[in-house]
């Protein structure tokens, strides 16, 4: 048992890399991710101050979700995802995996758009084709006393509106603040372009699923608790993915305007490079985070035993079984992880 506990606290050890979370600070940048709450922190230096991209009085209302088969998830980890974060300076990547699929999101600073760039992609890792589609909130900050929102440069947008298919803008931002004309810029650019864009209620937003109802006219509030709470959702459609292949999206979060340059990159058909894992197969894939998830959970199962072994009252029968049931999944799983290598 001594010998046993040993191993897994090194194990535990290895790992605790990817349980507290990154958080990167540089002169002209900070770039944070929260694993507990699955929120991202992003801020850049504007006029010699450090300016979040979105509202951050609390991270958490600035999220990504996907439908899967007809069902919605939040990327976070829970029973359904595990999570795993990559570091390096000026880049964080975020996985979330099961047996089904494999989804990555890269944020990278990039200083000659003053901003970041953030790439999404989902891989099918099961054998069977399955449908995804994503949604990513944004909680943006109100301009009081004036349009929340600008399209396309210089097309205020004071109340909630919508636009699909072939309207959606290639590029939007917040009406720049009158006291210092700070202003966040969302730019979409690489192949997959959003199917729906909306600016709505933050509330309203985030309590809808995908058949979203635009009350064109409407303000931003939800009353009686979610007043002049602006915010935007940028919707993709759910798609057909083939066993083995992925889908994939692109955007930029940056101060001031658009990143310009990504789109005449894009116009010109230069080739883009966006950050990305190291390409490994579809079984290392599964190895590394599925077997990496039923790690902690043998760690945490001889926590408990070697509680249940220092403690003066019986052990009961009842929590013996328990035990061997829950190992013996483990031994199926191994079986498992033995025919994949």
């Amino acid at each position: 048992m001594n010998k046993i506990v040993k191993l897994t606290g090194i194990l535990s050890l290895c790992l605790s890399a990817f349980l507290y979370g990154a958080e990167q600070k540089e002169s002209n940048y900070s770039l944070s991710f929260n694993e507990d709450e699955a929120a991202w922190q992003l801020q850049y230096g504007h006029n010699g101050t450090m300016r979040s991209l979105f509202e951050d009085s609390d991270p958490a209302t600035t999220y990504l979700q996907m439908i899967l088969d007809g069902r919605n998830y939040h990327l976070q980890k829970n029973s359904f995802f595990n999570q795993h974060l990559e570091e390096y300076p000026g880049l964080i990547i975020l996985h979330w995996s099961n047996k089904i699929l494999h989804v990555t999101q890269s944020v990278q600073v990039d200083n000659q758009i003053k901003g970041f760039k953030v790439n999404i992609s989902v891989r099918n890792l099961s054998k069977n084709y399955i449908s995804v589609g994503l949604k990513q909130i944004i909680d943006t900050f109100n301009n009081t006393g004036d349009a929340d929102f600008l399209i396309n440069g210089d097309n205020p947008v004071d109340a909630e509106k919508s636009w699909t298919d072939s309207e959606v803008p290639a590029y939007w931002g917040t009406n720049p603040l009158k006291n210092d004309n700070f202003q966040v810029s969302f730019t979409s650019y690489g192949d997959r372009k959003p199917d729906q864009l909306i600016f709505s209620n933050w509330k309203r937003l985030s309590d809808s699923d995908w058949s979203f109802k635009t009350r064109e006219g409407r303000n931003f509030s939800l009353l009686p608790y979610s007043i002049n709470d602006s915010a935007a959702g940028i919707f993709y459609n759910p798609i057909s993915i083939p066993p083995g292949t992925e889908i994939s999206v692109q955007y930029a979060l940056t101060v001031g305007g658009p990143a310009l340059t990504l789109l005449e990159l894009e116009t010109e058909k230069q080739e883009i490079t966006i950050p990305s894992p190291v390409p490994v197969s579809d079984k290392s894939l599964i190895l590394n985070y599925s077997f990496q998830y039923d790690l902690d959970l043998i760690d945490d199962f001889i926590n408990e035993i070697n509680t249940l072994l220092h403690l003066e009252n019986p052990v009961y029968n009842t929590q013996i079984e328990y035990y061997l049931g829950e190992l013996e999944k483990l031994k199926q799983k191994l079986s498992y992880y033995e025919d994949i290598q």
